[in-house]
């Protein structure tokens, strides 16, 4: 299976999406955790979550985006199954894809320090 690293990858370079859309989709994938307690992240589910709420974000912030069906091949899915997890996903945050700007800085610092230290432990 590819790292999750290499699958973000994948994606950033070829979903065509914004930056804020990987910020997004980790508070998404966070609201699914929070709202489903129960939902255990693992090495069978996060990248069809992380394929998911990437597409999510696009749709939901970006002015332009293409369709499941590219999202679906990139992300190695079918297309009938991208079309079920956006399905799925919007209703285990009921909805829910607006994101306060507090909430937005809040993580997008969150990574910057993450990426620090990693920067710092590399040297």
């Amino acid at each position: 299976p590819i790292s999750i690293q290499s699958y973000v990858e994948r994606i950033y370079q070829y979903a065509g999406c914004s930056d804020e859309c990987f910020v997004m989709a980790l508070i998404y994938m966070d609201r699914v955790i929070a709202r489903h307690p129960g939902f255990l992240l693992s090495s069978w589910n996060v990248h069809r979550l992380l394929i998911t709420t990437v597409m999510c974000a696009a749709k939901f912030f970006d002015d332009s985006y293409y369709n499941n069906a590219h999202y679906a091949a990139m992300g190695g899915v079918a297309k009938l199954e991208m079309n079920s997890l956006e399905l799925e996903f919007l209703f285990m945050v009921a909805f829910n894809m607006h994101i306060e700007p507090a909430e937005y800085f809040k993580y997008l610092n969150e990574l910057k320090a993450h990426a620090q230290a990693q920067l710092a432990d590399a040297t």
